[in-house]
């Protein structure tokens, strides 16, 4: 967000807004600026209701599917598509062909990247098996840590993250260095190799800025309008990989590398993985060309690979 101050935009921010208390701070914000963004999915409802009572302002939802006719969209960067070249990655490294994955929260975002990486994975090492452990937090670096241990512990020698904590970018190294163990990490939103540059792969990164520019822009020139359901990926540059670790071996970037350049210039579909069919959990499959926006967005289930059973309240 503070990149539009660059661009002369005026930008005020509220973080860390408690669910419960959110339509009460979009509200306020609504009364000063033209437009209103929300970062997290649980947001989705309470931005809504905000939206209805404030016709006057523009709201924007990130990666929910809720909106309006008149004064409320949505959009999302597509990090599916970094997580499913990530699994190409871990699947190419792994040994033990067992993946382990700090999970944050089981919104379809965080379940449809998780579903992505084992894809790639697959792709490479059909008998890669993913396991997650589920700490219910963004961020809670102790907690982060504990669930590292657990699935180091467990035999998985590639660990993801889908937290803002880099703990098991911190534990492979440790590891490395301390036991001489073979096991490799993933980072999540931001460079994280720095934590652990020896045993450092890559990491899904999202570039928002681009995005939020292109929206505001729009609101500013009087040509925004609303159900354009904005969806951005790697061909817009709104996500993307982190920068490679100094071990990882030069076939696995290439690949990787490449198969990201068959995405940018138009040989894989928005859609991809997904949209090639897909083999559910259970065994059930769903044909290809069935799985667009819509079913990633209310993605409520795990595919053959993922080892934990799908998570219920």
């Amino acid at each position: 967000f503070q990149s539009l101050t660059k661009h002369g935009y005026n930008v005020a921010m509220v973080e860390m807004v408690p669910e419960s208390e959110s339509q009460k701070v979009f509200r306020k914000l609504a009364r000063k600026h033209d437009i209103v963004f929300a970062t997290s999915f649980g947001y989705m409802d309470h931005m809504l209701k905000a939206a209805k009572k404030n016709p006057d302002t523009v709201f924007m939802h990130a990666t929910g599917y809720k909106g309006n006719d008149t004064n409320m969209d949505n959009y999302v960067c597509h990090s599916f598509q970094a997580r499913y070249l990530t699994g190409i990655a871990a699947g190419m490294l792994s040994k033990t062909n067992k993946i382990g994955v700090v999970g944050s929260h089981p919104i379809p975002e965080i379940i449809r990247n998780i579903n992505a990486l084992t894809i790639g994975a697959q792709t490479v090492n059909p008998d890669i098996e993913v396991n997650i452990v589920w700490i219910n937090s963004w961020f809670d670096p102790p907690k982060d840590m504990d669930a590292a241990k657990a699935l180091l512990d467990a035999g998985n020698d590639i660990l993801f993250t889908t937290t803002d904590s880099p703990s098991v970018v911190a534990l492979a190294q440790q590891a490395w260095k301390t036991n001489g163990k073979e096991v490799w990490s993933m980072g999540n939103d931001a460079p994280m190799g720095s934590n652990g540059p020896d045993r450092y792969i890559t990491g899904m990164m999202f570039n928002w800025n681009v995005l939020y520019k292109h929206i505001v822009d729009q609101l500013a020139a009087g040509k925004l309008k609303m159900d354009q359901r904005w969806n951005w990926g790697l061909k817009e540059n709104c996500v993307g990989l982190s920068p490679w670790g100094k071990n990882v071996p030069g076939t696995v970037v290439n690949k990787v590398e490449t198969i990201k350049m068959n995405w940018i210039n138009d040989d894989l579909d928005e859609w991809y993985p997904f949209s090639q069919g897909i083999t559910k959990q259970d065994g059930s499959a769903i044909p290809a060309g069935t799985i667009k926006r819509q079913e990633l967005e209310t993605m409520q289930y795990f595919v053959k690979g993922v080892v934990n059973k799908f998570p219920t309240k």
